[in-house]
């Protein structure tokens, strides 16, 4: 009997409606960086929640993902949410701050994801919820769906991020600019496109402080990512020769071309158009990246893709797909 093999079967993200250029964050004091040095790591552009909270985003995301491919609300097995956690889901960023000091009451117990259940009336689906990933937990929530899928038998589970950089923070991490956005992956249990054939999550808890040790999360992050994408190729049952594409998450262009030196994927072509459109969107820039790859005809059935992606706290994760 052929094992299963899930697939990412659809995608749909949402952005907040106000947008902001990198000289305009600089003027706003909102980015420590010299906006000169932002636009040559290839920023230019970020979306900023104004009136929006996280869950609306992550709301929309997923009802669009619900109405676009025409899915069933019964047929969802499972939800999987992780991002901005509790109350603070509920929250614009002016609330934030208030809503923050609710979190000791009973309002912890305002979860976002059993939220989405019911309002996308997925009566049949359980909840699930990851944290403590970072920029990595839409990638979590897809190998829990997997694994779910294969161990359960569960045909579809709707996985869901929505994430703001906080709003005492700026705009900027280690010479990234970030953005506020949503999106949600739905996982099968089988498909014939986006094929799920390996993955590879690596964390090092030495790292744990990250904001204490960038000088030291700097020089590690490099060589372990090189051996997260080789493992996940490995895995794959790949060549290197063999991946068509990196779908990467939207850090400094720079970063990427010393990373794709380093890796040594003759045949690979980056996908960094969203890079300075939209800039970091935390945990879902790989997957918006996808979405708009395929959609532009630019990433085509029958190639092989790598995803990868740096969490603080700190992970690294691979994901390879057939398309």
């Amino acid at each position: 009997m052929t094992r299963a093999v899930p697939s990412i079967a659809a995608i749909s993200y949402a952005l907040p409606g106000a947008t902001s250029t990198v000289r305009e964050l600089a003027a706003a004091g909102a980015v420590d960086s010299a906006p000169e040095l932002l636009e040559r790591f290839g920023f230019g552009r970020v979306c900023v929640a104004v009136d929006e909270t996280p869950y609306d985003l992550a709301l929309s995301a997923a009802r669009a993902l619900l109405g676009e491919y025409d899915i069933d609300p019964d047929s969802i097995d499972a939800v999987i949410y992780g991002g901005a956690p509790s109350a603070l889901a509920f929250a614009t960023r002016r609330e934030a701050p208030r809503q923050a000091r609710g979190l000791c009451g009973t309002a912890r117990f305002h979860f976002p994801g059993t939220r989405l259940q019911y309002d996308l009336g997925l009566e049949r689906a359980s909840v699930l919820g990851v944290d403590q990933m970072a920029c990595t937990t839409l990638f979590a929530a897809i190998r829990v769906a997997r694994a779910l899928c294969l161990a359960e038998g569960l045909e579809r589970v709707l996985c869901v991020s929505s994430e703001f950089y906080p709003a005492e923070a700026g705009r900027e991490a280690i010479t990234n600019c970030t953005s506020d956005a949503a999106c949600a992956a739905l996982v099968s249990r089988t498909g014939e496109r986006n094929r799920i054939v390996a993955g590879t999550t690596v964390t090092k808890g030495f790292f744990w402080q990250g904001d204490t040790m960038k000088d030291e999360v700097l020089a590690s992050y490099f060589p372990t990512a090189v051996h997260v994408l080789r493992r996940t190729i490995a895995q794959a049952g790949w060549s290197p020769a063999d991946v068509d594409w990196i779908v990467p998450h939207n850090v400094s262009a720079r970063s990427w071309e010393i990373l794709l030196e380093l890796a040594a994927l003759p045949n690979a072509r980056l996908y960094s158009d969203n890079i300075a459109r939209i800039g970091h969107t935390l945990a879902g820039d790989n997957f918006i990246n996808l979405r708009d790859g395929q959609d532009s005809g630019v990433i085509t059935e029958g190639q092989k893709i790598l995803l990868f992606s740096y969490g603080y706290g700190a992970h690294w994760t691979g994901l390879a797909l057939e398309v």
